[in-house]
Formats: C-alpha cells, sequence, structure tokens
C-alpha cells in the first residue's frame, strides 16, 4: 500500500480521535481557504502577548539610551550625540522612536513600538517567503517557530535589534520575487527597489545589518550558477542567469555606509578596545545556543533525519524494503522518487546563509569592528525557521493533519517561553521597586551613587523626583576597566552626560565635595574596590534583596545589588582614619594611562 493512504487506512480507535481528525482537517482545510484571515489573527496575538510583554518589563540602559538620545529632538542634534559616541549605532532607530514620543508619548510601548513594526515586518515576510513553497499551515508553523526564540525578545525592546531583523527578511523575500521569472517586469522592479530600500534602511538602523547583504548576494551567485549549468539558449541565459541590474542595486543599498564613515570609526574607537564583547568564537556559538535558543536542537535533527532519509532513498527496492523499523523503511520508500528540495536552489543558498550568519558575523568583526555579541546576528532565527518549516513539510507533509499538529507544537512552545519570560521580567520588577523604596529610609537625605551603568538609568527613569535629583554617576575608567574589565556602557554615559538627568562625573570631584553617601552596586563592583585601595572606609549595610532576579534577559545590574556607606574627604569619618590617597580627575577620564593589574593594595 502506497504510504500516503497508511495513516488513512487505520481506523480511529475511538469517538476522541474521530473528533480530533474531524477537528484537524477542518482546522487546516480553513488555513488554505482563508490565509490573510488566519495571519491577521497571528498578528493580532503577536500585538497582544507584545503589548503584555512590555508593560511587564522595564526600560534598561540600552533602550534608555536611545530614548534620551531620541529626546534631543532633532537630525542635527542626534547626529551630534552619535558623533560624541554616546550610542554606537546609526541614527534611523533614534528618529524612529522620535517620531513615535511625538504621536504617543513616553509610554514603555511608545518607545518599543518602532521594534514591535519592525520585528512584523520580519513575520510578514517569513510568512510570504513560506507561503510560496509551502501550504499555509506549514508557513504559519514556520512563522511561529521563528517567533519560540530569544529574538523575540528584541521585538519590544527599543532598539535596533527587532527594526533590522525585520528589514533583513524582507531584503530575501524582495530578492526572491526579483529573480522570479514568472512575475511580470513591474512587479520584479517593485521587488528590486523593495530590496534595495530594507538593505540600506537596515544598514540606518545598525552597522551589523552588513550581514543582510550575504544571503541576496550568495543565494544570487548560486543562482546564476545554477542557471549557467542548464543548456539554456543565450537570450534565455542572459535573462535568467546574470542581473547586472540586481548587482547595481546592492552597491546602491551599501551608500549610507560610506555616510556613517566616521561614526563607524569614532563607535570602534571609543569601545573596541574595552568592550565587553570582544571577537571570540565563543560568541559564535553562544549565538546559536541563546538566540536561537529552543529550536536549535529540534531543527537540527531535523536537518540529520532529511540527509538520512534522502542517503537512503537512493538505495534499490529491496534495499529499502528490508530496513528497519519500519516507520523508516516506509519514509524512505515514499521519498526514493521525491526530488532532494522543496524550494529552489538559490533560496536554499540564501536560508543556508542565514543559518551561518553567525561565522560571518564573526569575519565582519575580526576584519573591522573588534566587537560581536549574539543580538547583532540574531536574523540566524529566520533561516532556522525556514529549515525547519521546509524540514517538517519535506518528511512529514504527505501525512494528514501533520501540519496542523506542526504548528500547535510551535505555538505551544512558543506560548511556553513567553509565560515563562513574563514571569522573569514580573520579578525583576518586583525587586527593582523593592530597592527603589528602600533607598529613601537607606541614603537619609545623602547622595545615592549608583556606579553599575546598568542600574544607574533605569533608576533615575523610575524614581522619585526626591530621590533621582540625588543620584550620582562617577567614574574612574581606569580603576573600571582594572575591576569590572570592560567600559562600554560606562562610556555611553559619559560621552552623554550633558543630557542625562543625574550627575556624571570623575570620581575625583565627587570626593572632594561630599562626606557620607550611599553606594548601590554589587559586591566586588569597581567602585568599593576603588576606595579600598585609596583608603577610603566603606561600609556593608544589611540588606534581604532577591538573589539571582534583577539581572534577568535584559540585566538592571552587574550583580545583585548591595547597599554601602561611603565617605567622601569632607567626611568626619575619612578623617579620623589613616590619610588617604586622594583622586585625581585627570586620572579618571577614559584617555587615562590604564592601571597594572597588581593595582589592589588591600
Amino acid at each position: 500500500m502506497d504510504f500516503l493512504l497508511v495513516a488513512d487506512s487505520v481506523k480511529p480507535s475511538s469517538s476522541g480521535e474521530r473528533s480530533l481528525r474531524r477537528i484537524a482537517g477542518s482546522f487546516g482545510a480553513s488555513l488554505e481557504r482563508h490565509p490573510a484571515s488566519a495571519f491577521a489573527l497571528l498578528s493580532a496575538s503577536y500585538l497582544v502577548i507584545v503589548a503584555l510583554l512590555s508593560h511587564n518589563k522595564l526600560l534598561w540602559l540600552d533602550e534608555l539610551i536611545t530614548l534620551h538620545i531620541a529626546k534631543l529632538g532633532s537630525v542635527s542634534a542626534i547626529w551630534h550625540a552619535l558623533a560624541q559616541a554616546a550610542d554606537p549605532n546609526p541614527p534611523l532607530t533614534h528618529l524612529a522612536v522620535l517620531a513615535s514620543i511625538r504621536c504617543f508619548g513616553e509610554s514603555e510601548f511608545a518607545l518599543r513600538l518602532p521594534a514591535i513594526l519592525g520585528y512584523w515586518i520580519g513575520l510578514v515576510s517569513l510568512f510570504l517567503f513560506l507561503r510560496r513553497r509551502l501550504p499555509i499551515v506549514w508557513a504559519l508553523a514556520g512563522t511561529v517557530s521563528s517567533m519560540a526564540n530569544a529574538s523575540f525578545d528584541y521585538s519590544y525592546e527599543s532598539r535596533s535589534y527587532g527594526i533590522f531583523y525585520g528589514l533583513a527578511m524582507l531584503a530575501v523575500l524582495c530578492w526572491s520575487r526579483a529573480v522570479d521569472p514568472t512575475r511580470s517586469s513591474l512587479q520584479r522592479s517593485l521587488a528590486l527597489g523593495g530590496m534595495v530600500t530594507a538593505l540600506a534602511l537596515g544598514l540606518c538602523t545598525n552597522y551589523f545589518a552588513v550581514l543582510a547583504f550575504f544571503p541576496t548576494a550568495g543565494g544570487e551567485m548560486v543562482r546564476i550558477l545554477s542557471a549557467r549549468r542548464q543548456r539554456w539558449s543565450f537570450h534565455a541565459a542572459s535573462e535568467n542567469s546574470l542581473n547586472p541590474t540586481l548587482w547595481i542595486a546592492l552597491a546602491v543599498a551599501a551608500l549610507p555606509l560610506l555616510g556613517f564613515r566616521r561614526l563607524i570609526q569614532t563607535s570602534i574607537a571609543h569601545f573596541a578596545p574595552h568592550a565587553w564583547n570582544k571577537v571570540t568564537l565563543d560568541k559564535v556559538f553562544d549565538s546559536y545556543t541563546e538566540m536561537v535558543e529552543t529550536i536549535l536542537f529540534p531543527v537540527v535533527a531535523l536537518l540529520a533525519l532529511v540527509a538520512i532519509v534522502y542517503g537512503l532513498s537512493r538505495l534499490c527496492a529491496h534495499c529499502r524494503a528490508t530496513l528497519r523499523p519500519r516507520w523508516l523503511s516506509r519514509l524512505v520508500d515514499h521519498h526514493a522518487h521525491q526530488s532532494c528540495f522543496s524550494f529552489p536552489l538559490h533560496e536554499v543558498a540564501a536560508t543556508l546563509i542565514l543559518m551561518v550568519y553567525p561565522f560571518l558575523g564573526y569575519l565582519v568583526a575580526s576584519i573591522h569592528g573588534g566587537m560581536l555579541s549574539s543580538r547583532f546576528v540574531i536574523p540566524v532565527c529566520l533561516g532556522f525557521a525556514i529549515a525547519g518549516a521546509a524540514c517538517g513539510y519535506r518528511l512529514f507533509g504527505h501525512l494528514p493533519y501533520a501540519g496542523s499538529v506542526a504548528l500547535a507544537l510551535c505555538s505551544l512552545v512558543f506560548l511556553g517561553r513567553v509565560c515563562a519570560v513574563g514571569e522573569d521580567y514580573h520579578e525583576q520588577k518586583q525587586c527593582f521597586y523593592q530597592i527603589l523604596n528602600s533607598l529613601p529610609a537607606a541614603s537619609m537625605g545623602r547622595p545615592i551613587v549608583v556606579p553599575d551603568p546598568l542600574m544607574v538609568v533605569t533608576l533615575a527613569h523610575y524614581a522619585p523626583p526626591s530621590v533621582a535629583s540625588r543620584i550620582v554617576f562617577p567614574v574612574d575608567f581606569p580603576a573600571i576597566r582594572l575591576f569590572r574589565g570592560e567600559d562600554s556602557p560606562d562610556e555611553n554615559l559619559w560621552a552623554g552626560r550633558g543630557f542625562y538627568p543625574f550627575s556624571i562625573l570623575p570620581l575625583a570631584a565627587f570626593q572632594s565635595n561630599t562626606a557620607d553617601y550611599l553606594i548601590l552596586a554589587s559586591d566586588g563592583n569597581w567602585l568599593v574596590r576603588d576606595l579600598w585601595n585609596h583608603s577610603y572606609p566603606v561600609s556593608r549595610l544589611p540588606n534581604s534583596f532577591p538573589k539571582g532576579v534583577i539581572k534577568g534577559f535584559t540585566p538592571l545590574d552587574h550583580g545583585d545589588p548591595v547597599l554601602f556607606v561611603g565617605s567622601g574627604d569632607r567626611s568626619n569619618t575619612a578623617r579620623n582614619r589613616l590619610p588617604t590617597v586622594p583622586f585625581h580627575a585627570r586620572e579618571n577620564l577614559p584617555e587615562s594611562p590604564e592601571l597594572a593589574s597588581n593595582h589592589e593594595l588591600f
């Protein structure tokens, strides 16, 4: 019996099973009849979920940097701030956030709206890309699977990542349509314009969006080579293989990089020497485990199974019949006369290039930039979503209800992950407000020194004026680099010290003009160690803040929060101790000489 009929030949064992089959069949048929309505329902669900998560998630350092630069209010002011290394990104995200807050105010959802829309563009593009090659239910399953990983967490973060994620997928979709010979000349021209726009806007949001050129360029090279191998007429080959217009379009899309040359060089000069995200191969593998996350191993397993089934399907009919277990024999026999790919070869190549995005990021960052983190390469999740949907359909698409089951499983994984992330944000928020509410009593009207850049901006944003007005962020860059090992966020705040609503000043200037003060930091923080080195007294206060909660997916502190009491030069406590080693402001600045690793005196 043909394997296509095997599942239908099994009689239902119960009325419940018959009902489930009827529901699954009706569900799949309904999706096929109303694909636009199905995606509209997915879009509405997406909007509700990101709104809830955004409400539950505090704005953190990176998002508040975007906000304060956007609030400068003009293209020239934003450009000037970026030129001073206030943020190592191009200006489009800041301008989009500026437009959003002018329309909707400074709510968390309004600040995150550009990222929400950018990520949604990626969902639309992915769905349309899959829909051309797969049934609707499998296209939806692939789209939902793309949401069931850590890239989804950037869909509601007021930064560039969700935006260039969506634009990267839009570029691939437009390219695939621009080279489709079944479309009219006008449709291909419009698609080519869409590709140029998506790639150029991507570069205007994040410099690592240059990686989005690789899937289109690599896929196009494969398309040219595969077309030339076919015995076509010269006219057909010239029309369908080499397409100079497309390569010119790619060059035009890269032009924004010329305008951003100085911004790029400034960012590299300020952040690369002591960056937290220096380029290492570990970052490449972390990108897979941290970003692709929940769908990584299932998709790898599907790819391996496709390779095994395809290899075994090349065996003779007798050999295939002897394979064990029997389900494998039937699966291999069914695929013996099927083509290897559901997608054309050039689209397979583009998908594979998306899947090796972290390695491309490593290559580009090693050549120029010197910084790499998992969030820079989140379009890798798109490659795995496409591969997972294609492999799932290739293996099980002939089975009744397999697509509905795949969609249900992807939806369950996605919703389970959303609930877990939402709970983490809720606990982090509770811990943060516990810390904030403890400060008035603990500080007793004294200055509140917050040396951790992850905490200080969020604290100043959410604190009442009576607390926010006393927040101080001191810097001693040689000590920060020695004791914490990196200074990227401190460079951000120092460069933008004129537009943050709290004091940012050299540690020497603060110490020489203050008495006792409260320190909110973590154990082993750079400030306390620096004060000890200079013989300033510091005492640790008892507290009961929850441990391991404040960091979360978007951390608000480099460690568990602790309260200390420090003493400045005007403190009676400091004068009654051994002589201190005074700080000097010129030695606290970013250009100050490095401290030796044996600098600690205690």
